[in-house]
């Protein structure tokens, strides 16, 4: 099972709690130049309750791609979902949300992005609430437009030529 996203207008899943966990990450290493705290806390019932529930669906060939988020958090591992296949995003930013940076760049552990076919949608979920693993659609993939509604809305291919400047550059 690769990252790259498949096609167009399938359901994007967050499998694992979102606690946006900041110290240690690429964001404040990368943009605040801030190399103190502590890692996020790996519970390991948690990462092997997800990965093995992430396992029977990917067996039960119900999801398209899957991708771990981890450096650089839920953006950056949609992004590079995005980039890699050309296929873009719309994504919902929480109803509650407090922090937009703890959301979309915290690097909590034990989470996995899934591109899930609409009609296996009720068949991933009722495995993920069996084997209790917490899980929330953010949004579907679409053609042209890498969009976190309310916040940023580019073309794939600029996110694509944007990443390969800075990369180049650096």
């Amino acid at each position: 099972m690769d990252h790259r996203f498949k096609k167009e207008n399938s359901a994007i899943i967050v499998v694992g709690k979102i606690f946006g966990h900041l110290e240690q990450s690429a964001l404040f290493e990368e943009v605040y130049s801030i190399f103190e705290g502590r890692p996020p806390e790996v519970n390991l019932i948690n990462e092997k309750n997800n990965g093995e529930a992430i396992l029977k669906i990917i067996n039960s060939d119900l999801v398209n791609s899957v991708h771990d988020v981890s450096s650089g958090g839920l953006l950056i591992a949609l992004a590079e979902m995005s980039i890699s296949s050309n296929i873009g995003i719309s994504v919902d930013k929480p109803k509650k949300l407090t922090n937009s940076f703890e959301y979309f760049f915290g690097e909590d552990q034990s989470r996995y992005i899934l591109e899930i076919d609409l009609e296996n949608l009720k068949n991933v979920e009722k495995i993920l609430k069996e084997n209790n693993v917490f899980f929330e659609k953010i949004g579907a993939t679409q053609k042209t437009f890498f969009e976190i509604k309310k916040e940023i809305k580019i073309s794939v291919k600029e996110l694509y030529k944007t990443n390969n400047q800075w990369y180049n550059s650096y």
